[in-house]
């Protein structure tokens, strides 16, 4: 690999490239000066230039106003890896085991740490000690041309998200009672919010049944796992044992493994992935402007029986759509009147239908 040693050596270098029809990918182009997109603006169109960048900011510089790249170059944001793609890639065991890998290892940075057939909890346990390091650097990185108060509020957002508190309202007031914000207003964390949410580390659900109302959260199931014991257990702070953390983060997986199945029949069924609480179903996906189910889900990868699918029956009595009940080690009988209980080799099937259905548009 050929080194620079300078942003004019570096500058000629590209320029070479781009004049020969190479395609060139440079990370983390923001640390660069100013000028660099001025210089770069004038070898258009030769070659084919991909610019990749974390901080915040970094899409502003580019296609903002005046930006010297404005035309000339298209924004696409990298999220985290689709759940059809995460399940696939594993080649999954029919008996559930991988399900929890895929739904954390949409984050690709964990494929070393969450082997495929490991104990998965135990491994899990084991990323949460190098995330005390990881995701606190991740974020800061992100931030990195923000002033450190600005930064605290931020992170303050990300820590009330993982915490569960997914309504602004509440988010505003745990930010006032730090002293973080001037008060405790929804509207003072809206623009962190926006912020975030624009940067993909924010998502947010239509709240079932709400004409205008959003939830917030995490999308990143290590991060939102990362708080959300932060929150219960100062594992920021310091390293805890399994046995002192385990019931709570057997809590955060089962969240996790949730959203992830809610995602995959997203996938599946497209539309819109909402959020209901009155009453608290764990996957609600609609279509149309007027907002209509077309499939709601309950997953229970713990024990349950089968009281907990007559419950999940009782709630979406009334809605005409497709109901899914997706359990680890599903029970007999696999239909309970109009409910569907599903196992894992289900997702799989469902992950593959989804593939299958990508594949013309990805010729």
């Amino acid at each position: 690999m050929e080194s620079v040693g300078s942003p004019t050596a570096l500058m000629e270098r590209l320029g070479g490239l781009l004049r020969a029809g190479r395609t060139v990918v440079m990370d983390e182009f923001q640390r660069l000066p100013d000028a660099f997109l001025d210089d770069v603006a004038i070898l258009h169109p030769s070659g084919r230039l991909v610019l990749s960048g974390s901080a915040m900011g970094v899409v502003g510089r580019v296609l903002g106003r005046k930006a010297p790249l404005l035309g000339l170059a298209s924004p696409y944001r990298l999220g985290l890896v689709r759940p059809s793609d995460a399940l696939l890639g594993l080649d999954a065991k029919r008996d559930g085991s991988n399900v929890p890998h895929a739904a954390y290892l949409r984050d690709p940075w964990l494929v070393d740490i969450l082997q495929p057939g490991t104990d998965f909890t135990r491994a899990l346990h084991k990323a949460l000690g190098l995330s005390r390091l990881t995701v606190p650097a991740l974020i800061g990185e992100i931030f990195l041309e923000s002033d450190r108060s600005l930064s605290q509020v931020y992170e303050g957002v990300i820590r009330g998200l993982g915490a569960g508190l997914w309504a602004p309202g509440d988010l505003a007031q745990r930010l006032h009672e730090m002293g973080l914000t001037s008060n405790g207003a929804s509207a003072s964390v809206m623009p962190y919010i926006s912020n975030l949410e624009e940067m993909g580390l924010v998502e947010s659900l239509p709240v079932h049944g709400k004409v205008r109302k959003r939830a917030y959260r995490l999308p990143s199931p290590i991060m939102d796992t990362y708080y959300y014991l932060a929150d219960k257990h100062q594992v920021d702070e310091v390293d805890r044992p399994l046995a002192e953390i385990g019931a709570n983060l057997e809590r955060s997986i089962s969240r996790g493994v949730e959203r992830f199945v809610g995602a995959l029949f997203h996938e599946l069924e497209g539309g819109q992935l909402e959020q209901a609480f009155d009453p608290e179903i764990d996957i609600v996906v609609t279509r149309g402007r007027k907002r209509v189910p077309v499939l709601v889900g309950e997953v229970k990868w713990g024990k349950y029986d089968q009281g907990d699918v007559a419950g999940f029956a009782r709630k979406v009595e009334g809605m005409s759509c497709r109901k899914v009940f997706v359990a680890r080690s599903p029970k007999a009988p696999r239909r309970v009147g109009d409910i569907e209980v599903m196992d894992p080799g289900d997702l799989l099937d469902i992950a593959r239908t989804v593939r299958r259905a990508r594949l013309p548009a990805m010729r």
